[in-house]
């Protein structure tokens, strides 16, 4: 009798067990409260997630609707978010068969409004640095193994990276300070992990990721408290009508249409002068 009482808790534990649901991508990472719009979407990127219930419960924080699209690797959730809500952290909670999980996100307090910010203007000199060609100021950071495509560093290369830095930016701001430059305005900083240089910035695989050739995101954040402190502004470069083709946008579209070239891709000629017609 022992055996088989024993065999049937076992059975039981099992039957109530689940599997995990894999999520390898959540964008934004966290958001704010008290923001003027409302409505925030957030990317969920895993195996085969879209047919995955959604639930989340969290004062302030409605669930208004879970969007899937082509591809099934994707789910985007639009949470409203009420003026009243505090800050905090709640699970958004996926379940689907015998597969659950459970996925902490943050709601941060805000220290300053958006309105309370002030932007560059003309009275403003600006300072433009391409980041990868200004100053190195951490070689250990020139190479990173784990990143898909580890370029190394070649000043004899125009095309490769050259190694220069957020920390050699910080080392030269009493240089650029003593120029009378009142705002930099910093080419790309985001993550470009792509086949050759990409020492521009432009070709963005992750646009919630400082490129760790540069730094850590942090480290960005010291850089611009730094600036503020000395009362100079940071301009942040951001490219959102393109990105680099081994972004997961590219490599797993969400949808067909995702890019404006549905039926295949075509080359940019990189013609910049504009043709006008009034007619």
């Amino acid at each position: 009798m022992k055996k088989i009482f024993l065999s049937f808790l076992l059975f039981c534990t099992l039957s109530t067990s689940y599997a995990k649901i894999d999520i390898e991508r959540i964008d934004p990472p966290f958001w704010w409260t008290g923001m003027q719009d409302r409505e925030l979407q957030i990317m969920l990127y895993g195996k085969n997630i879209a047919d995955c219930k959604i639930k989340i419960d969290y004062p302030g924080v409605t669930l208004t609707k879970a969007v899937s699209l082509d591809s099934k690797n994707y789910l985007f959730l639009y949470l409203s978010i009420a003026p009243e809500t505090q800050p905090g952290n709640f699970d958004i909670q996926l379940s689907r068969k015998r597969e659950k999980q459970n996925i902490p996100y943050a709601l941060n307090a805000r220290t300053i409004q958006g309105k309370n910010r002030k932007g560059f203007d003309a009275t403003d000199v600006l300072y433009l640095i391409m980041p990868d060609r200004f100053a190195d100021g951490d070689p250990s950071t020139n190479v990173i193994p784990s990143m898909r495509f580890p370029s190394p560093v070649n000043r004899n290369n125009p095309d490769a990276r050259h190694g220069g830095d957020l920390k050699g930016i910080a080392e030269h701001l009493d240089y650029i300070e003593d120029l009378g430059v009142t705002a930099i305005w910093l080419n790309p900083v985001l993550e470009n992990d792509m086949p050759g240089g990409s020492y521009h910035g432009y070709a963005t695989t992750d646009y919630y990721r400082v490129d760790p050739r540069f730094g850590t995101n942090m480290y960005y954040r010291d850089l611009i408290t730094e600036c503020h402190n000395r009362g100079m502004k940071v301009v942040m470069d951001m490219i959102f009508n393109h990105c680099g083709d081994q972004h997961i946008w590219f490599l797993d579209r969400p949808s067909h249409d995702w890019f404006n070239f549905p039926d295949g891709y075509r080359q940019t000629s990189y013609r910049l002068t504009p043709h006008f017609d009034p007619y």
